[in-house]
């Protein structure tokens, strides 16, 4: 009986060792990927990733090239010539204590340190006027006995005289109040018509004395 146990034992030992053990069975090999091909054969025209846009440039350190104030990071784009560009300057630099007359860009005379000038100009000195004769006088603004006019209505007396009909020979602004000479003269008048008055008072402007 025991001789029969035994036997029984080992033949379940051998048997138990022979069979595998209960795994999961393994998953299929996952297909590669499908590579496309275009339907007639051709190149497959690859993708190009655009280009990062690099965003705009920072105002610019001292001594760089600029046009406008707007350019430096001190605000302050100064150099003589108002068709090439200037230079950054730094807030911090020395700077002389006279004051020069420069003309500016804009066509007006500023001052400033000779070695500072805060801007860009025109040249050193002050602004050359382009037109000869006299700038009209600002609205509702009359001029004085004296002073440089073209025409009655720039005077707060009405009087405008002179010699010379031409923007370069401006006349005067004369005072209603002047004493007068009684003689009668004739002088002829930039519309070239002859006009008589007295001798020290033609009241507008004229070519010239006498008859046109």
């Amino acid at each position: 009986m025991r001789l029969a146990f035994v036997v029984f034992a080992a033949t379940l030992s051998f048997g138990l060792a022979a069979c595998p053990p209960n795994e999961p069975p393994a998953p299929p090999p996952s297909p590669p990927n499908p590579v496309y091909s275009p339907p007639d054969g051709g190149a497959v025209t690859p993708i190009v990733q655009a280009p990062t846009i690099d965003a705009a440039p920072a105002a610019r350190a001292p001594g760089a090239s600029c046009t406008t104030a707007a350019d430096c990071d001190s605000g302050i784009c100064e150099g003589e010539g108002c068709d090439a560009p200037g230079r950054c300057a730094d807030k911090r630099r020395m700077c002389t204590m006279d004051l020069i007359d420069m003309c500016g860009c804009d066509g007006q005379t500023f001052q400033s340190s000779s070695s500072c000038p805060g801007r860009r100009f025109a040249h050193r000195g002050a602004c050359t006027p382009t037109n000869q004769g006299p700038p009209p006088p600002p609205a509702n603004q009359k001029k004085h006995a004296g002073e440089a006019c073209l025409a009655g209505d720039d005077c707060d007396s009405g009087l405008c005289e002179g010699e010379g009909c031409g923007a370069d020979a401006p006349g005067r602004c004369a005072d209603v109040a002047k004493k007068c000479t009684r003689d009668r003269r004739p002088f002829c008048g930039c519309d070239n018509q002859t006009f008589m008055t007295s001798g020290t008072c033609p009241g507008r402007r004229y070519a010239h004395k006498g008859k046109c």
